[in-house]
């Protein structure tokens, strides 16, 4: 899962058809296009709060983003 989600992150075009046969033993294509959409629409919010920022009296904490990279090793 980590895979297709990391393939829509870095290159939404970029999803082989490997993956998307391992992601059809799992879910329904109506299935997957929920997941997708959700992405999207998380993604899009995540942005929008980064433009509009914090409200003045709202705590904040940084948190970075994983690095879902390959492992060069394996």
């Amino acid at each position: 899962m980590l895979r297709y989600v990391d393939a829509i992150l870095t290159d939404p075009h970029g999803v082989t058809d490997a993956q998307h046969r391992e992601l059809l033993e799992h879910f329904s294509a109506a299935q997957l296009v929920e997941l997708t959409a959700g992405l999207a629409l998380f993604l899009g919010f995540s942005k929008i709060a980064v433009a509009l920022g914090p409200p003045p009296d709202m705590p904040t904490m940084v948190v970075p983003t994983p690095d879902w990279s390959p492992d060069p090793a394996a």
